[in-house]
């Protein structure tokens, strides 16, 4: 049997990672002891957060009301051969598009599992670089996706969709509306008009979404690999965080 090799894929998890910005009060991560091996012989925590923390896989009820949960994804969806993808040429703001896709090696085949190395997974310590200047899909990148038939999507960097890809921009990102505007002169709500579809056209065709891959991603950029990421199994979920695993030597 031939030796097979893995690789983690994930972000860690801790106490002051980046976390999605919002306007208003933002959901830290909390972790809380209850049993100490100094007392208890034993450790045990309390774990507080969004399921939207670190790595996680998005579900289509997260934007899509009548969509299905992270429970009724199927399992088949999370396994399969995948390719990770080289596009650390794209820099701040860049938008992944058909054009990117076209010419990636590992070629993307139908039922793929799709990992973007973006390399923004080395700017993970810098938060705000983190979260507002990733490279990202718009609609048109993801409708090329959707057209190939891949099975499944990661990218390293904050989220699916451009940070640019919220509008309206000015009032859900305000610091990074007017950070665009006074470094272009031009107004991203004009650019880029659409919420997140990206999003909705992936998690709409019942393809799994992971933001913030990162971990060893490097070591098998533009290869072709089996790709497994299996979320918890929570009834009619939003999302869930998932230790993404690369396996090289696997055959399927």
């Amino acid at each position: 049997m031939k030796e097979l090799k893995f690789y983690n894929l994930s972000q860690p998890i801790e106490m002051g990672i980046p976390i999605w910005p919002w306007v208003g009060q933002m959901q830290d991560v909390v972790i809380e002891r209850m049993l100490y091996h100094e007392r208890d012989g034993k450790q045990s925590a309390v774990f507080h957060c969004k399921m939207h923390t670190s790595t996680h896989m998005d579900a289509p009820f997260h934007v899509i009301g009548t969509g299905k949960g992270i429970d009724e994804i199927p399992l088949s969806s999370c396994f399969g051969t995948g390719v990770v993808v080289d596009m650390c040429y794209k820099k701040k703001w860049e938008i992944i598009g058909p054009e990117d896709f076209e010419k990636a090696k590992p070629k993307i085949k139908k039922g793929d599992w799709v990992i973007i190395n973006t390399g923004w997974h080395h700017k993970w310590d810098d938060h705000y670089t983190y979260i507002n200047h990733y490279p990202g899909l718009y609609k048109e990148g993801a409708e090329w996706l959707v057209e190939k038939g891949i099975k499944g999507f990661g990218i390293t960097g904050g989220a699916l969709d451009s940070p640019l890809a919220h509008a309206p921009l000015s009032k859900i990102m305000p610091w990074l509306d007017a950070e665009y505007k006074r470094e272009t002169g031009e107004d991203p709500e004009e650019k880029w008009p659409l919420y997140e579809p990206a999003h909705y056209l992936l998690l709409g065709n019942l393809i799994p979404g992971i933001e913030n891959v990162g971990g060893e991603v490097d070591k098998i950029t533009g290869k072709r690999v089996t790709i497994a990421a299996f979320p918890l199994n929570w009834i009619h979920g939003d999302g869930s965080m998932v230790r993404v695993v690369a396996i090289e030597g696997l055959d399927l």
